[in-house]
């Protein structure tokens, strides 16, 4: 046999960089799962109760048969996010006229505007916090 001064053939490398990239592809799915859910002992916030205060309050003003509702209110507690859902009720009739959902992240305090449905007993408005998380 003749001495090649080249070498051996050169192998494809395509089945390598395939292997490579599914593998890092892989990692970041799993890391970023992880940074989603939270790891023990990681400094982000895990999943479970939270301890919580907050305060809502709810101001009407109806025009005819459209009726809209402020309102504003606070959180405090030991998570970073929240998502609170106040829930706006004839006060005479206990009926839901209106319901709003606020995403808190950063900061304590939340305030909008729902729209109701009129009209209102004269008994005024209620609010009251029907969920967070």
């Amino acid at each position: 046999m003749a001495e090649d001064d080249y070498g051996s053939r050169a192998r494809p490398r395509r089945k390598t960089f395939l292997i490579v990239t599914l593998a890092v592809a892989g990692l970041l799915g799993v890391l970023g799962v992880l940074y989603l859910t939270g790891t023990p002992g990681a400094s982000t916030q895990s999943l479970g109760p939270k301890n919580y205060s907050t305060h809502v309050e709810c101001q009407v003003d109806t025009n005819g048969s459209q009726g809209t509702v402020t309102i504003s209110g606070t959180i405090t507690g030991n998570a970073t996010r929240y998502a609170v859902t106040v829930e706006v009720l004839d006060a005479a009739s206990r009926q839901r006229i209106g319901l709003q959902t606020f995403d808190v992240r950063g900061t304590k305090a939340f305030a909008g505007t729902t729209a109701a449905q009129a009209p209102i007993g004269p008994a005024g408005i209620e609010c009251k916090i029907v969920k967070d998380d």
